[in-house]
């Protein structure tokens, strides 16, 4: 590998650089910015920068339990595989969402745009300490005082984006009088799944506390893609009163373009950083898990994904149908897996 190569055109940054400050331990991209004063509207850094990250840090081990299985069994409920039946190549498309579009930094790049533009327009507070050591923060934009809450957790294939481009949607839900929290949770390859799934109920059991003038009533979950599977084991812990959280917490959930059954992963490049096996996949897939007692539920879509993107998403409402859970399913003309979650304000209701 060259060495000296420049990857980032913005600051010229070498991959010698970003070696030396993963050596020195700066082990995440949010840590890595920092370090290398690469600019927060620079989005053309990000995948190689992480590719090195994957190279040289170990990952974390699990430190949460698996996910409740269906009437307390410990045997997964069916979930349909038809991946089986794929090529590697195909099973590789149908889990790369950025397959079905021309160019995914287009839509990074939006991310990262909108969300500057919402810092600078919007009163918010930026990085709240939601652990004791200060690594993991949140950004809360107040909305009309007793309205409802929405808090967002991004996605990235659990090893991408941050809560920094994640605000996104602030302006038009602010305008509507919600208040909005978007979450930051440690990435793999230095934190598991599992651990990013306790990361977000701290986070969510720490915003309990605080006093904000939300209605305690009105508590809103989305998340999108690895995010809405992150959401999707949230409701199941609140549901269970695990991690902090209690049954009845959450009114409503919004989950984007989810992947619900995660075991199609493990054969994938997906995986080279989270080191999933079968029976990690499986305690972890929150569509084989019992859904009872969630709160409604609407699963949303693109209609540009790919097939098993739009087929996990419909086996999850199907799933949700049969535990009784309220729910809806909704697939949204012109929109694709990246810019699909622009329709979260058009979609609450109160």
């Amino acid at each position: 590998m060259n060495e000296q190569q420049i990857i980032c055109t913005c600051e010229n940054i070498t991959k010698q650089q970003v070696i030396d400050a993963v050596q020195s331990g700066h082990h995440d991209f949010r840590s890595l910015r920092r370090e290398l004063n690469i600019a927060a509207a620079c989005g053309n850094c990000h995948r190689p920068i992480l590719q090195i990250v994957r190279r040289l840090v170990p990952r974390k081990q699990p430190i949460t339990s698996p996910l409740p299985m269906p009437d307390n069994t410990q045997q997964p409920r069916h979930f349909p595989m038809p991946w089986k039946h794929f090529s590697h190549a195909k099973l590789e498309q149908e889990y790369s969402p950025s397959s079905c579009i021309d160019d995914i930094m287009v839509y990074i790049q939006n991310y990262i745009d909108d969300s500057a533009i919402a810092k600078q327009q919007l009163t918010h507070q930026a990085d709240l300490n939601v652990a004791d050591d200060g690594g993991q923060t949140i950004d809360y934009f107040p909305g009309n005082p007793g309205a409802p809450l929405v808090i967002y957790i991004h996605g990235g294939y659990w090893q991408e984006l941050s809560k920094n481009e994640s605000c996104f949607m602030a302006q038009p839900l602010i305008a509507q009088g919600y208040h909005l929290a978007v979450i930051d949770y440690t990435l793999a390859p230095q934190a598991s799944i599992s651990a990013m799934v306790q990361e977000c109920c701290q986070a969510i059991a720490w915003m309990m506390q605080q006093a904000w003038a939300i209605d305690e009533q009105e508590i809103i979950l989305s998340g999108s893609s690895a995010g809405a599977h992150l959401a999707a084991c949230v409701l199941q812990a609140a549901a269970n009163n695990q991690q902090g959280l209690r049954a009845g917490l959450f009114k409503q959930a919004v989950l984007f373009s989810g992947v619900y059954d995660l075991r199609p992963l493990v054969d994938t490049y997906v995986n080279n950083p989270l080191g999933l096996d079968m029976d990690r996949a499986t305690a972890i897939s929150p569509g084989l898990a019992s859904n009872q007692l969630l709160p409604p539920c609407l699963i949303v879509w693109g209609a540009n994904e790919t097939d098993e993107f739009k087929r996990q998403s419909q086996q999850f409402a199907k799933f949700l149908e049969a535990d009784g859970v309220p729910n809806q399913s909704l697939e949204i003309a012109a929109r694709n897996h990246f810019d699909v979650v622009y329709e979260l304000p058009n979609l609450l209701y109160s």
